[in-house]
């Protein structure tokens, strides 16, 4: 049966509730992906002061919430961050939000597939002696994403509140289990100690992974125009999952370091897969739920960032800064099909050529320092909106404390985490990391240059408005194919 692929630019209204945008958000973040990637990362700049790095992050994390709630309850569209910045800032600090996310985020479903399938394809290996090539999986895992994507937002949203509580309570029983069963140091409270950090510059360099490990709470703003009154639902999403994650990642780092032992840090940061080997000691045969609750990490993040950034990639196309066809919405499940296909295709060449070029386990690293870099300006610009939105269209709502002395102190922070990042230059292939960001920003502001010498601003300037609301839909009978 034929189903019409329509160039009506509207997304389903009210098509998620609390929970799916709250798992949106949580899953985005990865919580088994942290538990197996973020410890050990944190751990070998740090040393045993996890807890406390990751406290640090979650920290900064909160301060950029606050201006994530206060944005999403005046406007609410699917660009995100590129609306509030280009509808209250400007185009051209709009254009530079939108330029730093299409690097960062639609990255994110393929460095985790490249990543799992290396972890998946070792296992195999060492257990049955059986060869699975890291590729063919992260292969299967993008068609897999592609097809829920495709079937409709609801799907998605239902597998994604199963996946994200599956993995919060392994994780959760693996530090619990720990706690009980200490390693070499026994029970204590080290890993909560920024004292205890190998050095103030390795505790700060932690912190850098911590922002990495919390970045894609704000992935519910893209939803707001499906999501049953957005005005309220995507604030309480934004806390609840920050809070959710930040007491996750701080209790489960610590039962795994405590777990494995304290005083043994540098054999936890040298091990291959530290936290698996941990589950196989403390669980026995049960340690495959680590593993499981990982690979549905996996699959959670990647319908995370398949449905914010397609739904990105929609609202950029229907504002006239993409292709028009990116802004086809299916006539009957209401997805953007197009901007879904693409979004896919990304995935494929992150997940396999970055897997290749840089290793299934340093192609997740190198991201994670490009993301951290590009993420900071996106803040920094959603909280200088967050100041000029109330200052100039909301002045009887301005709060000294909420639009003024917490986006400067989130800025200030976000800013010493990039400096940490670039001074002194990470080593080896990851010192092409600020590179490719820094690269990736200056082109953009060729760009905006260029644009703006030839007069073409207003272009940038209309995309903002629509993308916030201000332009009527297509009409539902315009017809560009079909979809079988």
């Amino acid at each position: 049966m034929s189903t019409r692929t329509t160039e009506n630019s509207t997304l389903e209204a009210g098509a998620i509730t609390l929970p799916g945008v709250l798992m949106q958000a949580l899953t985005h973040i990865g919580p088994a992906v942290g538990l197996l990637f973020t410890f050990q990362a944190i751990a070998a700049v740090t040393g045993v002061s996890v807890s406390a790095a990751l406290g640090v992050g979650g920290l900064a994390m909160s301060l950029v919430a606050v201006s994530v709630i206060q944005l999403s309850k005046k406007r609410s569209s699917a660009g995100g961050y590129f609306s509030w910045v280009s509808e209250i800032i400007g185009a051209r600090t709009g254009f530079m939000v939108a330029w730093a996310f299409l690097l960062f985020e639609p990255i994110g479903a393929g460095i985790n597939l490249a990543f799992m399938g290396g972890i998946i394809e070792n296992i195999l290996k060492s257990t049955t002696g059986f060869y699975l090539p890291w590729w063919i999986i992260a292969l299967v895992g993008t068609a897999l994403l592609t097809v829920l994507s495709l079937f409709g937002l609801k799907l998605s949203i239902g597998v994604v509140v199963a996946l994200g509580s599956f993995e919060v309570l392994v994780g959760l029983a693996l530090a619990l289990t720990g706690l009980l069963h200490p390693g070499n140091g026994g029970f204590n409270f080290e890993p909560f100690l920024p004292t205890h950090a190998v050095s103030f510059n390795g505790l700060f360099l932690g912190v850098v992974f911590s922002i990495f490990t919390f970045a894609g709470f704000e992935s519910v703003a893209p939803l707001a125009e499906e999501s049953a009154n957005p005005a309220k639902t995507l604030p309480r999403a934004v806390i609840l999952s920050l809070v959710i994650a930040i007491a996750f990642f701080l209790f489960v780092g610590w039962g795994v370091l405590v777990g494995w032992g304290t005083n043994d840090v540098a054999g936890f940061v040298a091990n291959g897969a530290p936290v698996l080997e941990l589950a196989q000691r403390l669980w026995g045969g049960w340690w495959v739920l680590v593993l499981i609750a990982f690979i549905n990490s996996v699959i959670g993040i990647g319908i995370a960032v398949q449905s914010a950034s397609s739904r990105v990639l929609f609202g950029m196309a229907r504002a006239g800064v993409l292709p028009k066809p990116l802004a086809v919405v299916h006539s009957k499940r209401r997805t953007p099909t197009n901007a879904v296909l693409l979004q896919s295709f990304v995935t494929l060449i992150v997940a396999i050529g970055g897997g290749f070029l840089l290793g299934t386990q340093g192609v997740f690293a190198f991201a994670g320092i490009v993301t951290v870099i590009l993420i900071i300006v996106v803040y920094i610009s959603g909280n200088v909106a967050v100041w000029k939105l109330y200052r100039t269209s909301y002045p009887n709502e301005f709060s000294v404390l909420k639009h003024l002395i917490i986006p400067i102190a989130s800025s200030l922070l976000l800013l010493y985490v990039g400096y940490k990042t670039l001074f002194p230059l990470p080593t080896g292939t990851n010192a092409w990391a600020p590179i490719v960001a820094i690269v990736w920003l200056i082109i953009g502001g060729v760009i905006v240059a260029v644009l703006s010498a030839r007069g073409h601003l207003g272009t940038l300037q209309a995309a903002g408005d629509a993308m916030t609301g201000a332009t009527p839909a297509l009409d539902d009978d315009t017809t560009l194919g079909t979809r079988h």
